[in-house]
């Protein structure tokens, strides 16, 4: 091979090495690369292990010592790394530092051996020769150049694998705190979930009830709207988790969308006299039925509506329209907030997000979960501007979002 083919051969073996991500594949390209850019009949990868030579990997006319070790003052790889420089030694059977013993039952005659990395040498790459050779000054310069890079491959790998080890660690550590977060979490629920549902049948009893006075009715239908926030949250936060664990699904069956508009419209009422908004709806062009499921879809207004009062002026007015467009079912709040700028809107449905001054500047979770019902439907929620200020959020559901199913 002439100087100009075995610089461009040592350039495809840098180039090789730079993408090692782990040891056999440095000695697997190191040592098919010696053999050629050398001319040899055999080349060994040898590393070092404490004390001894461990020769890694050969590619050789015949088996040399692939896999055996030997303690470092007793073979030449040793030699070169001890004595931190290259050895080349044309006739092995006239120089003491070769263990002509071990050499006998080979092809060997002339070898050259050079050390990875000459500050604190960590291994040696060794060629052979099967008839007497002296190693020229350009085959030594090769090998020194290919063991060089060896060399830096070898630190890239270490490199690599210790920043790898930290990212395990880190995605353990982050698992281990998501667990954490996810029991805390479930814990939130059941502890909020369970006194809320005990207030809520308490206040309906009190409601249905003949005997509750009339002037103790807002009272009590109050006391169940404060309730119901506080389940639709608990419920909202159990969602968002079902959904990151990929236990979310919704429930699909035939819905009619009017009368649960008209469900929510009287829930949220209290809330709205209490904030003095004015809650109207026109479901007038809602279909009969639509494929969905009822509990993601009452929640998804509630939380639309509960978020349109709370940041409405007192004296504003919030709409809840239904209606059939094509084949899909569009449901429309409009409020007369502050309103959100257009470069925030996108942001407004992550988790846990706020943006004091809007109209979103919620708990951070409903809008989440808006998205979430929103997206297992299959459909799409945006905001738009309302006139003559405020929002309006728009959902649209595929009025037949596939066949019943539990």
């Amino acid at each position: 091979m002439d100087r100009g083919h075995s610089a461009e051969r040592l350039v495809e073996v840098v180039q090789q090495l730079s993408l090692a991500r782990d040891v056999d594949t440095i000695t697997a390209i190191v040592r098919t690369a010696a053999r050629r850019l050398s001319g040899a009949d055999g080349a060994t990868f040898v590393l070092r292990d404490d004390d001894r030579c461990y020769y890694a990997d050969e590619d050789a006319i015949a088996p040399l010592w692939k896999g055996q070790r030997f303690p470092l003052d007793a073979c030449v790889s040793g030699w070169a790394m001890l004595h931190r420089e290259a050895v080349a030694i044309p006739d092995i059977y006239a120089d003491a530092r070769v263990p002509a013993d071990a050499y006998r039952p080979t092809f060997v005659k002339s070898l050259v051996m050079v050390p990875i990395r000459t500050a604190a040498p960590v291994g040696a790459i060794g060629t052979y020769w099967a008839t007497p050779h002296t190693a020229t000054a350009e085959e030594l310069e090769l090998l020194s150049a290919l063991a060089n890079s060896t060399s830096i491959a070898l630190e890239n790998v270490q490199l690599y694998q210790s920043l790898e080890q930290r990212v395990e660690q880190r995605t353990a550590e982050l698992r281990r705190v998501q667990r954490q977060k996810d029991e805390l979490a479930a814990l939130i629920v059941h502890d909020l979930r369970s006194p809320a549902n005990g207030i809520m049948l308490a206040s309906s009893m009190r409601l249905r009830s003949k005997d509750t006075a009339e002037g103790d009715r807002r009272h009590w239908q109050n006391v169940h709207t404060a309730a119901e926030t506080v389940h639709r949250m608990a419920m909202n936060l159990l969602d968002v988790m079902r959904s990151e664990d990929g236990t979310f699904a919704p429930k699909i069956r035939p819905v009619a969308v009017g009368k649960l508009v008209g469900e929510v419209v009287d829930l949220m009422t209290p809330l709205a006299i209490a904030n003095e908004v004015v809650l109207v709806a026109d479901t007038s062009a809602t279909p009969a039925e639509v494929a969905c499921d009822d509990e993601l879809v009452r929640r998804l207004v509630q939380n639309l509506v509960d978020n349109a009062i709370r940041f409405s002026p007192e004296g504003g007015r919030v709409t809840i329209t239904a209606r059939a467009a094509g084949d899909v079912l569009e449901l429309r709040v409009a409020d007369q907030g502050p309103g959100i700028p257009v470069e925030q809107r996108a942001l407004v449905f992550d988790k846990w997000k706020r943006l004091e001054g809007g109209s979103s500047a919620g708990r951070g979770l409903g809008l989440a979960f808006c998205r979430l019902a929103v997206a297992a439907h299959e459909g799409t929620i945006a905001i738009e501007d309302n006139t003559p200020a405020g929002s309006v959020f728009v959902v649209r559901l595929p009025a037949s979002a596939g066949r019943p199913r539990s």
